[in-house]
């Protein structure tokens, strides 16, 4: 570090909320922003400079969101990583668990979560500790191993059911593409939870990704 300064850097590809992030930051923590609105900006800077935090989209042209992660990584070994996406769909968190990137993950928000949140995530993370928004819970729940697969029967509907979960159709649209009363997929919805001892979407989609793999494209 150049300084003592506690040192951040923001990567978004917008700079209205790059910007406004690095203000809202400033206002609220004693501590140096840098931001990278492009691949290029984000490569000079990682040549150059340290941080001890790097807040990040997951959307900048040019790189995959895996391969951003393993970029700053490899470039920021002891540098922690929060995501901050717009990105809620459960499969965002399930690639999120993948081994070789999962262990640099500190902290992950939504783009939607109050403000509050983002000091609440700088703060745990400052202090050495992990802060995920319910959206991301899968996350945290994530050691060193797999969340283990359980070997519960599915019923064909309920295999169906899932598959288009996976591909991010709402209850409407699976109603329609099943030919189902949207209380009976909800239904379904409910005993795949239980079945699985799933929390939500996102634990129910990657507890059943190794299962049926012709059913779900994970």
């Amino acid at each position: 570090m150049s300084n003592n300064r506690y040192s951040i850097l923001i990567i978004d590809d917008h700079p209205i909320v790059s910007n406004y992030l690095k203000e809202l930051i400033h206002a609220h923590e004693d501590v140096s922003c840098t931001i990278a609105n492009t691949l290029k900006e984000l490569n000079s800077i990682l040549a150059e400079m340290k941080f001890d935090l790097c807040i990040t989209d997951l959307e900048i042209p040019g790189i995959s969101a895996l391969d951003l992660i393993r970029t700053i990584h490899k470039s920021l070994p002891q540098c922690r990583i929060l995501i901050y996406t717009m990105h809620e769909e459960p499969w965002i968190a399930i690639k999120l668990c993948d081994a070789d990137i999962h262990p640099f993950i500190f902290g992950a928000l939504s783009k939607q979560a109050d403000t509050d949140n983002v000091y609440s995530a700088i703060n745990a993370i400052r202090n050495g500790e992990k802060y995920f928004s319910q959206i991301f819970s899968i996350l945290a729940q994530k050691r060193d191993g797999e969340i283990p697969k359980h070997s519960y029967e599915l019923s064909e509907t309920e295999k169906r059911t899932l598959t288009l979960i996976n591909q991010g159709l709402n209850t409407n649209q699976i109603a329609e593409r099943l030919h189902i009363s949207q209380n009976t997929v909800q239904t379904h919805r409910k005993k795949l939870l239980e079945k699985m001892d799933a929390k939500n979407v996102a634990e129910l989609v990657y507890k059943c990704k190794g299962l049926f793999n012709e059913e779900l494209n994970a």
